[in-house]
């Protein structure tokens, strides 16, 4: 075989090593690639919006706000968008403003009417609890309730109000993992992936 002669052979074995060394690459580059995919998924939050108006614990009318980390890691919060009736708002006093002004007024004048008189200020007798949103960890399978409204005397009117307008309440939640890589989620998509978090 006149046509393979040592020279042809040489670049023969140099081709043939050049191909393997490239699948060699590829494979390895696809096992990375499927490793980082797989760690991104074990660590990847899903977080879901809820509310509700009785707790089942308390056994009393109470309504709440929450944000449940279903997914396979822990979620670090970094921003609420609350949309109320297609209107943003940055955070849940806005939100309680906008959509019960007359009935959030009047709670503010009734606990400080409460405390002027020096009286016992209760769950019982009704208010607002919130807790910091940016930066905290909602770990795996877990809840987060970062607003309360309880019913009493002093935001009765309130509590009815926010009753009926938190069906027209949605959420746009911002937040990362661990390993960095943040989503959005909201009323129709669960945990989109974005480049990054609002900041304000």
């Amino acid at each position: 075989m006149k046509f393979l002669n040592k020279e042809r052979l040489n670049l023969l074995i140099a081709l043939c090593a050049i191909l393997i060394s490239t699948a060699s690459f590829y494979a390895t580059y696809q096992q990375a690639t499927a490793a980082n995919l797989q760690v991104k998924v074990m660590t990847m939050p899903i977080v879901e919006f809820s509310h509700g108006n009785f707790d089942i614990k308390e056994k009393k009318p109470l309504i709440s706000f929450t944000l449940k980390n279903s997914g396979s890691g822990p979620a670090i919060l970094k921003s609420i968008q609350f949309n109320y009736k297609n209107t943003p708002n940055s955070n849940h006093t806005d939100f309680l403003k906008g959509c019960c002004k007359k009935e959030y007024n009047e709670l503010m004048k009734n606990i400080a009417s409460a405390k002027r008189e020096e009286r016992d200020i209760s769950f019982d007798s009704g208010g607002i609890v919130s807790s910091p949103t940016k930066n905290t960890i909602i770990p795996t399978k877990s809840d987060f309730e970062f607003l309360r409204v309880y019913r009493g005397d002093l935001s009765i009117d309130l509590w009815e109000k926010i009753d009926q307008e938190r069906f027209n309440l949605s959420l746009i939640a911002c937040f990362c993992s661990p390993l960095g890589d943040c989503y959005q989620s909201n009323s129709e998509h669960i945990s989109v992936e974005v480049n990054s978090c609002p900041t304000g």
